[in-house]
């Protein structure tokens, strides 16, 4: 365990974090920061509240987050908004285990108890490695979310400068699903030490879990994944590109029309054919079915190591795409990539909903023990 380190320099790592992010994410936390009554731009409000903080300028992001993110008095804040995050990948398992209280009563004697935002007080301490670290926690309903952070820092290009950043790992367990997810984001490029591997971020969570918690892990199965979402008939959720590699050992990467369900080329046109021409086909039943049976031999021999789904929305800007690559990591676990895109939800929501809806229409379904 690592000693705490000055409180300046702790804070530090939340300010050199959220600069990281884009600009459409640093204005998202300083939305959340008005909105939750903690900063104010309107030069009347402090007169009445004495706890709420006054800027000037809302263009002016990096003023917002540099002064916040260096107050312990925001810490709680910005340790809450790790938890509920839109994270970049996730990876998804199936649990046996319906007993939350058994897995609450399991992290409190690790954690010391939940998190909570109002009355947190940071430790001080970050740890380099997950298996030295102590996790955190919070309950919602049926879900639980635990959070581990770790201490990274990476080399500007330009300046040689070594910035240092926080990097969360949650797992999440959604226990109406009996699902649980790794979700993480990328590590940035550091030119001393490499880019870490996933993989052993993934494995020490994993050891982890069957170490601490009362559940069965097994993983997920998608080999079926194209087929389900192709046939669900909410077409608000379409398959929107593929990566197809056929038994003849060719491959090819295709792209669905915008706002279309997928269609595969040939494969596609063909039927198209067939039904446009649908009397002419009739006409001879043999030649007809020889097609449809060459058709479906096709699809059904053809591998898809990754798809991306859509979720279509009314407004665009709401809409979300997920890319999932299956048997990664050795060929052992499925991948979410979650692609940020136009989309302005950068909250944890869409990432509930995904793997939600995923799984309740068997989309992924339950695989070997782990």
């Amino acid at each position: 365990m690592r000693s705490p380190m000055d409180e300046q320099t702790f804070l530090g790592f939340y300010k050199t974090t959220v600069l990281g992010y884009s600009k459409s994410v640093q204005r998202y936390y300083c939305n959340l920061l008005e909105r939750s009554g903690k900063i104010t731009f309107d030069m009347q409000l402090p007169l009445l509240s004495t706890d709420t903080k006054l800027f000037t300028d809302k263009k002016d992001l990096e003023t917002v987050i540099s002064a916040t993110a260096m107050n312990e008095h925001f810490s709680g804040f910005y340790e809450k908004r790790e938890f509920e995050k839109l994270y970049k990948y996730s990876i998804p398992f199936f649990i046996d285990g319906n007993d939350i209280d058994k897995v609450v009563s399991s992290l409190n004697q690790v954690c010391g108890g939940e998190f909570c935002e109002d009355n947190f007080k940071p430790k001080l301490i970050l740890n380099t490695s997950l298996r030295e670290s102590v996790p955190t926690y919070v309950k919602d309903n049926d879900k639980i979310f635990i959070k581990f952070v770790l201490q990274k820092s990476y080399v500007t290009p330009d300046v040689y400068e070594s910035i240092n950043y926080r990097f969360p790992i949650v797992i999440y367990i959604d226990f109406d699903c009996q699902v649980l997810e790794i979700r993480y984001d990328s590590t940035k490029y550091n030119e001393i030490s490499g880019r870490d591997t996933y993989d052993k971020y993934v494995s020490e969570c994993l050891e982890w879990i069957k170490k601490t918690l009362p559940l069965e892990l097994y993983d997920c199965d998608g080999r079926d994944a194209v087929n389900v979402v192709k046939k669900i008939p909410n077409k608000t959720v379409v398959v929107f590109r593929q990566m197809m590699e056929m038994e003849s050992g060719g491959s090819a990467e295709l792209t669905a029309s915008e706002g279309e369900d997928y269609v595969l080329p040939f494969i596609g046109e063909i039927h198209g054919l067939i039904e446009e021409n649908e009397e002419l086909f009739n006409a001879s039943h043999d030649i007809k079915a020889l097609l449809l049976q060459y058709l479906s031999d096709k699809e059904e021999s053809a591998r898809y190591p990754y798809i991306y789904v859509k979720w279509v929305k009314p407004v665009e800007s709401h809409s979300y795409i997920v890319k999932i690559t299956f048997n990664y990591f050795s060929d052992r676990y499925t991948v979410l990539q979650h692609i940020t895109g136009s989309c302005n939800d950068f909250g944890m929501e869409r990432m509930n909903h995904a793997i939600e809806y995923l799984c309740k229409n068997n989309a992924l379904v339950k695989g070997k023990k782990i």
